[in-house]
């Protein structure tokens, strides 16, 4: 269940790449295409070159800071670190923002500086599962819909808590308790496999001492009502 956990997470990811991917590439071949163009017809001029070489090389540049980003998330590090929650949930959000944009989801934030000491590629793990399981209910809204994603996080008594909540009109009540099964999935089987919310749940509870929980959760942004899915994440803070 691991083994088929890390390949859900893989493909996963490898759909983020070629999202991040695309428009840089993209980029690249009309900068050259233009070039080529431009030196057949006589009009290449070298203010005209000088541009285009420096959007070629800042686009470079661009995915080779992607394959670093990725590289890390896929670290296999197992020692517990000191990190920043903060700097890690904007890292991770950098993984996926292509997609998210895509799809004209909305990251709303409001996070407190907390450093914790755990596992930070799992934590990664473990927020980019319930991203993604955000997005993909998102994106089942009408296209002229707003769609958000709320990310919330802030200490209390001693507790960390991270709060993640969208506005896909929730889940329903006869699924919602089972949600955390292994291999429950309201997806096709294409599309998913029913791993991720599990494996999240054994990596909060099991490998971090954490709790992880879901609720409907009805609010009021900028003046208009939604309801959606909120996840919370609930870790004990360090001993000062």
């Amino acid at each position: 269940m691991s083994q088929q956990a890390k390949m859900a997470a893989m493909g996963e990811m490898i759909g983020n790449i070629a999202h991040q991917w695309r428009q840089p590439l993209s980029s690249i071949t009309t900068a050259a295409s233009g070039l080529k163009l431009q030196k057949e017809y006589n009009l290449l001029t070298d203010e005209i070159l000088l541009n285009s070489l420096d959007n070629i090389c800042e686009s470079a540049q661009y995915l080779s800071k992607t394959i670093d980003d990725f590289r890390d998330f896929y670290n296999t590090n197992k020692n517990l670190v000191d990190f920043s929650i903060k700097e890690t949930i904007f890292k991770s959000l950098k993984l996926v923002k292509a997609g998210l944009k895509n799809k004209n989801i909305q990251i709303i934030t409001e996070v407190e500086e907390i450093t914790f000491k755990g596992l930070q590629n799992e934590f990664i793990q473990v927020f980019l599962n319930i991203i993604n399981n955000a997005k993909d209910e998102l994106s089942k809204l009408p296209d002229d819909a707003k769609r958000y994603i709320f990310i919330n996080v802030y200490k209390k008594d001693n507790k960390i808590y991270i709060k993640i909540k969208d506005n896909a009109k929730g889940i329903r009540k006869k699924i919602i308790a089972r949600i955390f099964e292994p291999y429950f999935t309201t997806k096709h089987q294409s599309q998913g496999t029913g791993i991720g919310l599990y494996m999240s749940l054994e990596i909060v509870e099991k490998h971090m001492k954490g709790t992880l929980s879901v609720k409907n959760e009805e609010y009021i942004y900028e003046g208009i009502s939604y309801k959606g899915a909120e996840f919370s994440i609930c870790f004990e803070g360090n001993k000062e």
